[in-house]
């Protein structure tokens, strides 16, 4: 069967004209492409947001089409034709299909073309290699929003929103040149992350920006050049340390537990390197265009560029809680699910809905499901665990440090063991791993959950103030 069905070039069909090059620096073309494209994009952004500042809406969103366009064919070749025909249909949906249906039409098409290209990935292509899967994850997630707005925008009450939705609300479907600009702008069709499409019009038609107090135009130059210095130096890491540590070395039993913890921690800190790298150039990227402005710091007055972040990876490693954990990670991502599943389902479902989409977004690899089945219980655990203990540790700063270092720890260790089976990928491998510890975290997850909140319930007026949870989405707080 495998013999009779298309072969790799079905999702990578790149160009091999860098493949000398490739084979000079050992390297796969593919990643090299990647890389190219990634660099090319530095001038690239200077040009739209310096040279183009002034031109007209169209002329704007051209360029950024014609790029993104030639990026993927570069990159991805005939495959790119799998993002023009979800793009295509999803915008036929939403411009003849009824308004009060277009947010779930548009949803389920394009989750099902997508779970259409895991499964293909999944039985038939043996080796990895960067594919147009990512773009149409990150597409996805841009038409699946943009159809919710429009919904939003057209169908719903304004009582009836929240203040997000109100934000991002659209009162008729976009021209083809704009949707097709939004979908396939330069600086984010490889790597993301999501933006919104309220956000991309502000950019095109030079509204994305407020001035300071003094009248001020804030410039972006400064943040995008740091946030481009911490993407090279998680480039470093990923070339010099992080291929020292795969997570085969977990399958040593020659070594004393509390080091195989240790090794535990840190073979899956590298594993997030590389994503730290490619989140940072793309957001460097995006304010180099001029777009990620997300207000002023109320403290120091200073403008905030984090419109286009997609993690905070000193949040990330520095984390207490699994839950804050998940705020810094894949902001992005984090803001979509918020947006078509927390926010929609029924409450008692949103932890349970979220994750489940989570899940079936990233693919059909049995691991996937039993990270994000696990994240929902260390999710309630944490909250059970949080909500049991933490007021009893505020009544000194020394108790408040031990909190603070038990719950550090602890937040790392369930990091790693939870997303063991996401790295894995298989259900053998990550029950095999799971089995070896004794399913301990689940355990422990659900005991949390469910047991401490009647073993050590929280006293009425703790719950006033402890009740509310806040999340930083894109530089803005949301409840």
């Amino acid at each position: 069967l495998k013999a009779a069905m298309p072969g790799l070039h079905t999702f990578n069909a790149g160009s091999v004209l860098l493949q000398p090059v490739a084979d000079a620096l050992e390297l796969p073309v593919d990643k090299l492409n990647f890389i190219s494209c990634m660099i090319l994009s530095i001038p690239l952004s200077l040009i739209y947001s310096r040279q183009l500042g002034k031109a007209s809406e169209l002329t704007r969103q051209v360029y950024q089409l014609v790029i993104g366009l030639a990026y993927c064919w570069f990159c991805f070749g005939g495959a790119t034709k799998h993002l023009l025909w979800n793009c295509v249909i999803s915008y036929g949906l939403m411009k003849f299909a009824p308004a009060k249906h277009i947010h779930w039409l548009v949803f389920m098409f394009s989750m099902l073309y997508l779970t259409w290209v895991h499964f293909y990935r999944w039985n038939y292509i043996e080796v990895y290699s960067i594919d147009i899967t990512g773009p149409i994850m990150v597409t996805v997630q841009k038409m699946t929003t943009l159809a919710f707005s429009i919904h939003d925008g057209v169908v719903k009450k304004e009582d009836e929103l929240t203040p997000l939705q109100k934000r991002e609300a659209i009162k008729q479907v976009p021209g083809v040149i704009p949707y097709l600009a939004y979908i396939f702008h330069f600086q984010g069709i490889l790597t993301g992350p999501l933006t919104f499409y309220t956000d991309f019009i502000h950019l095109s038609r030079g509204t994305h920006i407020v001035k300071g107090p003094n009248g001020e135009v804030p410039d972006p130059t400064s943040e995008a050049i740091s946030k481009l210095v911490k993407a090279f130096f998680f480039m470093l890491i990923v070339a010099l340390i992080a291929p020292r540590f795969p997570i085969t070395m977990l399958d040593r039993t020659d070594l004393n537990p509390i080091l195989w913890v240790v090794l535990f921690w840190f073979c899956f800190m590298m594993q997030r390197m590389p994503y730290y790298l490619a989140w940072y150039f793309a957001d460097g990227i995006y304010n180099l265009s001029g777009f990620g402005f997300s207000g002023y710091d109320e403290k120091t007055g200073e403008a905030k560029w984090e419109l286009a972040t997609n993690v905070f990876a000193w949040k990330v490693e520095s984390a207490q809680s699994f839950k804050e954990t998940l705020d810094a990670w894949n902001v992005g991502t984090m803001g979509w699910f918020r947006r078509v599943a927390f926010d929609r389902a029924p409450k008692k479902y949103r932890t349970l809905s979220t994750y489940m989409l989570s899940a079936w977004w990233h693919g059909i690899f049995m691991g996937y499901y039993l990270t994000f089945l696990g994240g929902a219980i260390m999710t309630l655990g944490g909250k059970g665990f949080r909500r049991a203990f933490r007021w009893r540790f505020l009544s000194s700063p020394s108790l408040k440090f031990f909190y603070d270092v038990i719950t550090f720890i602890g937040a790392k260790l369930v990091l790693a063991y939870t997303t063991y089976p996401f790295v894995a990928l298989h259900w053998a491998p990550s029950i095999a791993m799971y089995q070896r510890l004794y399913f301990v975290g689940h355990i422990l997850g659900l005991f949390c959950a469910v047991a401490l909140p009647v073993l050590f319930p929280q006293p009425k007026e703790e719950k006033k103030t402890n009740g509310v949870e806040k999340t930083v989405e894109n530089g803005k707080k949301v409840e």
